[in-house]
């Protein structure tokens, strides 16, 4: 087993939106383990990193435990955070979970709170054998509709099982979610909005905006659609790529920013130089500070055609960015009901392409009705997620 632990250090500020006034916070009284696969740069991780100051402030202590078959590149950064940081390997056999069980006893938990899918009732069932009075909490990151019957049929059992014989609570990081959950596997659930951090997230200066224009190498006059996300077959980039060459010709100055890394990278920039579209795309392996790229641009693209409820769509609108998603599930999460209020496209991904929708918000800058729609995707942002709220009702999850 491997464990990275460092000291605490002022890794996260006090950021005001998230910690409560010190009068109120209250010294940890209560173990929370976090129980992950491959620790790695996602949602989960990220929204554990931003979250523990406020954890800590509601009197809850974190560990995490990672489960995967790597311990994941985003370990240290935990680590470096404050969290003790350990790797234990799950198998697909009792062995390991007669393993899991003595790690658990050695290590108590009043709260435990899993993030993973695979091989779940094995862990709900090895935590509660280890701790009789724990809170147990499963937050369901997905949605799993594309099981087929036999594995939807088991799955609904298992959740059966660990709602009513185990005692987890389970919640869901959106409507989508919740109702994928309801449907395929009779399973009720809280939603729990994911939460992000607004202190880093949030609308820039003309100079901060300017500022990274220059910084990425962008022109001031660009016309910037961003995506960020892990290259991999479900975010289809490459569906973005090909409308960049369809519409390059009558968008000269568009540019297509990428951030991101992952398993499909080589192919994606190889796909890019068959298209002969090098000049319109700006790959960002790496970027010191994320927020810069939402303030570059001048709309977010996103290619999944379903997704939980996806973080970096909250960082976009967060930062007053404009969108253009896919009709799906977890995507619709983010479409304002009352059409007034519409800040985006959503494209049918069956029957439509990007090429419309790109052309459209180009015309929309040129004229100068782009800032309408971001204005309307902040205020959206602010009247549904709350990282102060979401944060609140987790840690009530926990405590309540």
């Amino acid at each position: 087993m491997e464990t990275l632990t460092y000291p605490s250090a002022p890794v996260l500020s006090e950021p005001e939106v998230l910690v409560p006034p010190a009068t109120v916070r209250q010294q940890p009284t209560h173990r929370l383990l976090h129980i992950l696969w491959e620790l790695r740069y996602s949602g989960a991780e990220v929204m554990v990193y931003d979250a523990k100051e406020y954890f800590e402030s509601r009197g809850l202590q974190g560990a995490i435990l990672a489960r995967g078959p790597e311990f994941g590149p985003y370990a240290p950064t935990l680590a470096r955070a404050g969290y003790p940081v350990e790797h234990l390997p799950a198998r697909r056999n009792v062995g390991s979970f007669i393993e899991l069980y003595r790690y658990l006893r050695q290590h108590p938990a009043d709260v435990v709170h899993l993030h993973l899918e695979g091989l779940f009732i094995w862990h709900c069932l090895a935590i509660r054998l280890a701790f009789p009075k724990a809170r147990i909490v499963h937050t369901h990151h997905d949605v799993y509709f594309q099981y087929g019957p036999y594995l939807r049929l088991k799955r609904t059992f298992h959740r059966w099982l660990a709602t009513h014989v185990l005692d987890v609570r389970h919640v869901a990081i959106g409507e989508s979610v919740q109702t994928v959950e309801k449907e395929h596997f009779r399973n009720p659930t809280t939603i729990v909005y994911n939460w992000i951090d607004e202190n880093e997230f949030r609308p820039p200066t003309p100079e901060q905006a300017a500022a990274a224009r220059q910084e990425i190498g962008i022109a001031p006059d660009a016309f910037v659609v961003l995506t960020v996300g892990t290259c991999n077959d479900k975010k289809c980039h490459n569906e973005i790529f090909d409308a960049v060459a369809r519409v390059k010709d009558r968008l000269p100055n568009l540019v297509f920013l990428h951030r991101g890394t992952g398993e499909n990278l080589p192919q994606e920039r190889a796909y890019v130089q068959k298209l002969g579209i090098e000049q319109h795309v700006i790959f960002l392996d790496y970027i010191d500070y994320l927020p810069k790229v939402f303030w570059a641009s001048d709309g977010f693209i996103f290619s999944s055609h379903w997704e939980g409820l996806g973080n970096v769509i909250l960082q976009a609108i967060a930062c007053k960015v404009p969108v253009i998603l896919y009709q799906g599930w977890g995507m619709n999460d983010f479409r304002p009901e009352n059409p007034t209020e519409n800040y985006g496209f959503w494209i049918n991904p069956d029957t439509e392409r990007f090429d419309e929708a790109l052309l459209e918000m180009h015309a929309m800058k040129q004229d100068g009705r782009l800032e309408d729609w971001r204005d309307k995707a902040f205020a959206f942002y602010r009247k549904k997620f709350s990282a102060k709220k979401s944060l609140t009702r987790m840690a009530d999850q926990y405590l309540l």
